[in-house]
């Protein structure tokens, strides 16, 4: 049996080339994209809002508190982004838009989140619908235990599965935002 070898010059680049392969991540944790759209919908706007008082509530068993706020118009995304501070009256979210003459009907949408600290919920969920006109699926923090830090997940399904969408926020301290404090609330932080 014959061994090979290689010169020198050659074994040099051989080891690089196997030192760059080790270094590139595998194709299995490459970043998947945030948000994920499908082309079963027109349109999706993400991003935080200022909390708007609820003309009414509706009933949502999947959720913490039951109910879901029914707003009396769609609210102004203020900041196009992902970044949300903790703060009761922020509100976070997505627009979604059908393709015209489109109606997904239901729609599961499941919100997951670091556990509550009284309750220890971490997903909540309700059913809605997805026209061709904008449709809020979003969260406000109502309440001081809803001030959750860390990464928010929120996906809808229709009832075949077939996944709408698919974004994750991440709820930071409200220090670090001082800016979208000031444009819900002034100059007030509570």
């Amino acid at each position: 049996m014959r061994a090979l070898s290689f010169p020198v010059p050659t074994r040099l680049a051989l080891c690089l080339l196997t030192l760059c392969l080790m270094l590139l991540p595998p194709p299995s944790t490459a970043q998947e994209a945030n948000p994920r759209v499908s082309p079963l919908l027109a349109e999706l706007v993400y991003g935080l809002y200022c909390a708007q008082e609820p003309d009414r509530r509706d009933p949502a068993p999947g959720t913490a508190s039951g109910v879901i706020n029914m707003v009396p118009m769609i609210p102004d995304f203020q900041f196009r982004q992902k970044l949300v501070p903790a703060e009761i009256g922020i509100g976070f979210g997505v627009l979604a838009t059908a393709p015209p003459d489109v109606l997904h009907d239901p729609v599961t949408v499941t919100v997951t989140h670091p556990p509550y600290p009284d309750s220890g919920i971490e997903v909540e969920q309700w059913i809605t619908d997805v026209d061709d006109g904008q449709n809020l699926m979003g969260f406000s923090f109502d309440h001081a235990h809803e001030l959750v830090l860390g990464e928010w997940t929120f996906t809808a399904h229709t009832l075949a599965g077939e996944e709408l969408f698919h974004i994750a926020f991440e709820v930071i301290a409200p220090e670090l935002m001082p800016q979208v404090i000031s444009t819900c609330f002034g100059s007030f932080m509570s």
